[in-house]
C-alpha cells in the first residue's frame, strides 16, 4: 500500500515539479469529484446494497490477500489526497533537492515514505485485528454496521467536496477563512503535533506488537486446527467395529 502511494507522489512530482503552481490550480477540480463519488458510494451502502470491486488478482475472490490489491488501494488513496498533500510533499523534496546532495535527497524522500508507511501501518494493522475480534460478537449487526459505514462515507465525502469547492474559492481570490475548514484544520494540527511528540520509535515498537500478537494468533489457530483435525478421523473405530 505505501509503495503504490509512493510511486503516485513520485511520477506526480517528478511530472509537474515545473509547472506546480499551474497544476496546482486544477487539482481541487478533482477534489470535488473524488468527494461527490464517495456520497454516492456511502448513498449506495446506506441503502442496503453491497460494493463488489473485481481486480485482477493472483487469488480470485480473496483480493485483500493480494499485494496488487495493496498496491492499488495505495494509489487510489494517494490520487485522493493529491490536492491537500502534494503542496507539504512538493516543498519538503524541493527543499531537500536544493539544499543537500542527491543522496540526502532521497534519504527525505526515503524518510518521507516510511513515516507515511509507519503510521498507516500501526492504524491498518490494529483495526485488521480489532476486527476480527469483533467479527465473531457482531455477526448479526453486521448489515446494520455496513448502513453505518455508508453513512460515514456520505459524510466523508460531503466534507471532501466541500473542501475542494473551498479551494477553488481561494484560488478565485476569495478569503481562506472557513469555519468547517478551519476546524478539521484545527484538529490535523492538534493530530499531527500529537504524532510529533509521540516519535516514530514508539509507532515502530507499537507496529512490531501488533504483528507479534497477530503472528501468535493465527499460530494458535494453526495449532488448533491440527489438534482438531487429529481429534476427529475420518472413521470412528467404534463404529467400524459396529458395522462389521
Amino acid at each position: 500500500m505505501t509503495g503504490g502511494f509512493v510511486a503516485v507522489f513520485a511520477a506526480f512530482g517528478l511530472a509537474v515539479m515545473p509547472l506546480a503552481l499551474s497544476v496546482e490550480r486544477y487539482l481541487p477540480w478533482a477534489t470535488v469529484v473524488i468527494g461527490v463519488v464517495l456520497v454516492g458510494l456511502g448513498a449506495w451502502l446506506l441503502s442496503g446494497r453491497e460494493v463488489k470491486v473485481l481486480l485482477p488478482t493472483p487469488t480470485p475472490g480473496r483480493p485483500t490477500r493480494s499485494l496488487r490489491w495493496a498496491a492499488t488501494y495505495g494509489v487510489a488513496y494517494a490520487v485522493a489526497s493529491l490536492s491537500c498533500t502534494i503542496g507539504p510533499f512538493l516543498a519538503v523534496t524541493a527543499s531537500a533537492l536544493r539544499s543537500s546532495t542527491p543522496v540526502g535527497a532521497v534519504g527525505v524522500f526515503v524518510a518521507y515514505a516510511e513515516g507515511m508507511g509507519l503510521v498507516i501501518g500501526v492504524l491498518t494493522v490494529a483495526v485488521a485485528l480489532a476486527r476480527e475480534g469483533l467479527a465473531a460478537r457482531l455477526r448479526r449487526a453486521l448489515p446494520h454496521l455496513a448502513r453505518g459505514g455508508g453513512a460515514l462515507l456520505v459524510l466523508a465525502g460531503a466534507y471532501v467536496a466541500y473542501y475542494g469547492v473551498s479551494e477553488l474559492r481561494v484560488l478565485s481570490g476569495a478569503s481562506a477563512a472557513d469555519p468547517v475548514v478551519g476546524t478539521a484544520t484545527a484538529i490535523q494540527s492538534t493530530l499531527a503535533r500529537l504524532l510529533d511528540s509521540i516519535g516514530p520509535g514508539w509507532f515502530a515498537l507499537a507496529l512490531l506488537g501488533l504483528v507479534g500478537l497477530g503472528a501468535a494468533r493465527a499460530l494458535r489457530r494453526s495449532r488448533r486446527g491440527r489438534a482438531s483435525s487429529a481429534s476427529s478421523p475420518d472413521t470412528d473405530p467404534a463404529e467400524s467395529s459396529t458395522q462389521e
